[in-house]
């Protein structure tokens, strides 16, 4: 049973060296655009849901990119959120550097990735706590990440090496399963950038299994799940 999970991104942080010539300080209104999430209920339509969360459609489909109709139940919609803050603005000398990183930035995805993600990780990951599900996902995210693996969610969890496929639901078909709720939930939330395993490659049902060809340092335990970096 190869229990392996990791993942590669399509967007990068990015860092920007920003010399100023004074030190100056001042308070700035910042506003900006985040999401909450919307589970689709039997019944739910998008302008139902627009609605509901106080949208226009329009502005509910710009968020999604999504211009058909066609929803189904357990499907995660992202609602556009509008929040203010007060922050203070620093300006450096010139001969000081400032670096700026961005956040996590989402992994472009499609609606079909997302419904992969939650069957796997409702397969691997079911009777785990919601944390542990997020961290599943989160494996695969890395991988797509990373330059050992594909670059792509369906790539990664449809992989085979040496024979062997690197999730054991896609062997025995559990992967086909329709995914819960939680799982849905789960899914979208590692697809934007939520990593519990910090960056974690590969986990494990229960310990890291001995004698392994490459050392795996422990990155966390979550319930049964054990996340695991890989050295190379």
């Amino acid at each position: 049973m190869n229990k392996f999970k990791s993942i590669k991104s399509i967007f990068l942080a990015s860092a920007l060296t920003i010399g100023l010539a004074t030190i100056t300080s001042q308070n700035v209104l910042a506003t900006s655009l985040t999401t909450k999430t919307y589970i689709v209920k039997s019944g739910d339509c998008l302008s139902v849901i627009a609605k509901k969360c106080g949208q226009s459609l329009n502005d509910l489909r710009k968020t999604n990119n999504k211009w058909n109709d066609t929803i189904f139940p357990g499907q995660i919609i992202k609602v556009p959120v509008t929040t203010s803050s007060t922050t203070s603005q620093v300006k450096l000398k010139a001969q000081d550097k400032m670096v700026a990183k961005a956040d996590n930035i989402a992994i472009k995805y499609t609606e079909s990735d997302l419904n992969l993600l939650s069957r796997l990780i409702t397969a691997e990951a079911q009777g785990e706590s919601y944390s542990a599900q997020v961290a599943v996902g989160a494996v695969v995210v890395n991988r797509v990440k990373s330059s050992y693996f594909p670059n792509s969610i369906s790539a990664v969890i449809n992989e085979r090496t040496k024979g062997g496929y690197q999730f054991t639901p896609v062997l025995n078909g559990n992967i086909n399963r329709p995914a819960q709720a939680s799982a849905l939930k789960a899914a979208s939330e590692a697809l934007s950038g939520v990593d519990p395993t910090n960056n974690a490659l590969f986990f494990y049902d229960g310990g890291v299994p001995k004698g392994l060809t490459e050392p795996q340092p422990i990155s966390k335990v979550i319930g049964n799940l054990t996340f695991v970096y890989l050295i190379k």
